[in-house]
């Protein structure tokens, strides 16, 4: 009994707190259906977004948020807070590599750069949205690259309508690809209108009203900002048909929806096409009421503007300033690593001056005195090869012996024997017809080396002794010296040779060619 009201208190515990867990996604969707509709209603929604984000650390959901914030300040002609929370967006995105992030912030630049007049930068930035989403396939990337087409048309002049046409299509081709059918229509809604409107400028205006209709029919009563558009451009089409009297129609009530929400920069668009439209009717009065009422929004949207773009070109000199500073640092540091790496390489050069007369001083001791034997610590395992003298009481040795060994020895300096590469102590006393240990004793005896040593000094001045008599020696790699000497390598041959004359044999022969 008491497992089962236990497992009913976790059971409500656990609904209660799923049932508190914040839902980013529809609070998400929500906000951005309030944006067209009433911004400030969206404002609400995003603070409890970006609070909920930032306590439960959901930077996709941050980023989006200000991006919405950014696309709100838009529609309310503010364009410092566009680029502020633009910039906010797309720095959260860029610290946790969020591709569609990245793309949206840029969309929101671009769209108010061209929006300010710099076309440049707004360019750049558009064409960066596109760059961060160009290989996704997913219903977000395609209504993401759908948006961008749409905000180049701001980038286009007047005269540039088969530009205008092609991002229009372009922008309908991206929303026609979105699986989910309410968002789709919803796109299609503003895609839709900017095509009517292009068309309309181009005088296609047949096709300019299917689109036209086709968008009014998929907006939604409550989708303030794009039935004002379409309105708007429904009225422009008359207007470009020469009939102001329909034009004005739809005008007023474009304008009464962009008045009761605040879209101020639509509301310029409008006024400025009433004024004209009266002008065609010969209605001065009217004509005078909204150039008035035009010059009026244009100045309360200019302070804003110019400080966005003062804010702008401000931010750019900061960033200029810092680079410059960065590379004044680099040119400091390059500056400090290249008198190190001076330092560096004057002391390699100059031990390399001061090795190759050390070389040439080796060289020329051994080219006038010939080799100096060296000292060899005694080892252990050859012992049995170095007895003290020939009259150790282990090993006697009658005078006889002793000479034959000695001219044995002679001889087999003399024929060169000991640059034969299977040479062993066993195969000269056995020439010898002596006991190995009798050699042993001989040549440590008269020659002060056990038998190794013996030999490796033999072959090391036969060599040294070519190489300075005869100069073709100094022509031949370092592989045929080991192999004429008896040596089974390279290496073995070096190391004996460095290690009887104090010099690596290449040194060697280039201290002999210049001091010979």
């Amino acid at each position: 009994m008491e497992k089962k009201i236990t497992f009913f208190l976790l059971l409500i515990i656990s609904n209660f707190i799923c049932s508190q867990q914040f839902d980013f996604e529809s609070q998400y969707k929500y906000a951005r259906s309030l944006s067209s509709k009433n911004p400030d209603s969206s404002e609400i929604v995003l603070n409890t977004i970006i609070d909920s984000a930032q306590k439960k650390k959901q930077p996709k959901y941050l980023a989006k948020a200000y991006y919405l914030k950014s696309f709100n300040s838009y529609l309310k002609s503010d364009a410092k807070g566009t680029l502020d929370f633009a910039e906010k967006a797309l720095k959260i995105s860029s610290d946790h590599n969020y591709g569609t992030g990245k793309a949206l912030a840029y969309r929101m630049q671009g769209t108010q750069y061209a929006k300010l007049g710099l076309l440049k930068e707004a360019s750049q930035s558009l064409n960066n949205g596109l760059s961060e989403i160009k290989n996704e396939n997913t219903d977000e990337a395609h209504e993401l690259k759908g948006m961008i087409y749409n905000s180049f048309l701001i980038l286009f002049n007047h005269e540039e309508y088969r530009k205008k046409e092609l991002y229009s299509k372009n922008a309908v081709r991206e929303f026609q690809q979105i699986r989910n059918i309410a968002r789709r229509n919803e796109l299609l809604v503003s895609a839709y209108t900017n095509l009517g409107y292009t068309l309309a400028e181009l005088g296609k205006f047949d096709e300019s009203q299917s689109f036209l209709t086709q968008a009014l029919a998929l907006v939604g009563n409550d989708n303030y900002y794009l039935k004002s558009s379409i309105l708007h451009d429904i009225g422009f089409s008359f207007s470009q048909q020469k009939k102001p009297d329909s034009a004005v129609v739809y005008y007023q009530k474009s304008l009464e929806l962009a008045s009761r929400y605040g879209f101020n920069e639509k509301k310029i668009e409008i006024t400025r096409n009433l004024e004209e439209a009266y002008h065609q009717l010969g209605d001065v009065q009217n004509v005078q009421k909204y150039k008035l009422k035009n010059l009026e929004l244009k100045d309360s949207i200019a302070y804003n503007q110019k400080m966005a773009v003062n804010k702008t070109l401000n931010q750019k000199e900061e960033s200029f300033d810092r680079q410059l500073t960065k590379s004044r640092s680099i040119s400091k540091g390059l500056v400090v690593a290249c008198s190190v790496l001076l330092l560096v390489l004057g002391g390699i050069g100059f031990y390399i001056i001061q090795l190759r007369k050390k070389h040439k001083k080796t060289v020329a001791r051994i080219y006038q005195q010939g080799i100096t034997p060296v000292a060899y610590e005694e080892d252990p395992q050859e012992t049995e090869d170095q007895p003290e003298t020939a009259a150790t009481p282990d090993i006697r040795i009658s005078p006889e012996t002793e000479e034959h060994i000695l001219n044995g020895l002679k001889t087999f300096e003399e024929s060169l024997d000991f640059n034969h590469k299977n040479i062993s102590r066993y195969h000269l006393s056995n020439a010898f017809n002596v006991n190995t240990k009798y050699l042993s004793a001989v040549i440590k005896k008269h020659k002060k080396f056990n038998f190794n040593q013996y030999i490796n000094h033999l072959r090391i001045n036969y060599v040294v002794d070519k190489l300075k008599n005869d100069p073709q020696y100094r022509k031949y790699k370092i592989n045929h010296l080991a192999e004429i000497t008896g040596y089974s390598s390279h290496s073995a041959f070096s190391l004996e040779f460095k290690k009887i004359t104090g010099i690596h044999p290449s040194a060697f022969i280039k201290a002999l060619e210049e001091i010979s």
